[in-house]
């Protein structure tokens, strides 16, 4: 995905999330670990976790919070070599973008559940 269309993307499920108290709550919660899992990262990276990311970069940083400590040129080239992203920015976005749609369908799920089992009652 592009920038201009990930940060299109980006804004829609955003603007989704805060106008809905409980999307908005979820949101707040989110954690790294939720944005940057294995299946995530797997997909759009040649890395399988954090960790691998974190260890292989050569940066000797022990986590993402440390991130912000290191050369961010040289991050985001390491970033650009080994993800679908140009930036870290936009990785975390791509990772948001796609935490979003699945929490989206997750409720989108326990809504159509707890509708057939009202029905059932």
């Amino acid at each position: 995905m592009d920038a201009k269309a990930l940060d299109k993307s980006f804004k829609k499920y955003l603007a989704i999330f805060t106008a809905d108290a409980e999307l908005a709550k979820l949101l707040n919660r989110v954690s790294f670990q939720d944005l940057f899992n294995p299946i995530f990262l797997t997909a759009n990276s040649k890395f399988t976790s954090m960790d691998d990311l974190i260890w292989r970069s050569g940066f000797g940083i022990m986590n993402l919070m440390e991130v912000e400590q290191v050369n961010q040129d040289k991050w985001n080239e390491y970033i650009a070599q080994n993800t679908e992203c140009a930036t870290w920015h936009e990785f975390g976005k791509l990772a948001m973008v796609e935490w979003m749609k699945l929490a989206l369908e997750a409720q989108k799920k326990a809504e159509e559940d707890k509708s057939e089992s009202d029905k059932e009652a």
